[in-house]
């Protein structure tokens, strides 16, 4: 069990990156009822600000737990295959969804 906590608290280092210092013009959507739990969108994010949710789950599914520190590339869309995520403008209705809602509720 050390193993794993040892390397949680390496990944959840790693994670800290700096805000970006405007408000970018598109943001991820995620549609957690598209995922495939494949996690190629996790890989691909340069600010380490997606996670796969619900490992307990029959299909995981990627949601961004850091939406403060998105920079708005599309480097998550572009990796997903399942277009399970898509940018939008609604950059402010996008941030406000990843700080109150979880995709299982």
């Amino acid at each position: 069990m050390n193993e794993i906590n040892s390397e949680e608290n390496i990944e959840e280092k790693k994670i800290i990156k700096k805000k970006p210092k405007k408000t970018p013009k598109q943001f991820p959507w995620f549609m957690p009822f598209m995922c495939d739990g494949c996690g190629d969108c996790v890989e691909a994010c340069p600010q380490s600000g997606i996670k796969l949710l619900g490992l307990d789950r029959k299909v995981p599914c990627a949601w961004l737990i850091y939406p403060d520190y998105c920079i708005g590339c599309g480097k998550c869309a572009d990796a997903c295959q399942c277009s399970a995520v898509q940018m939008t403008a609604y950059v402010e209705k996008a941030i406000e969804r990843y700080k109150t809602k979880k995709p299982f509720q």
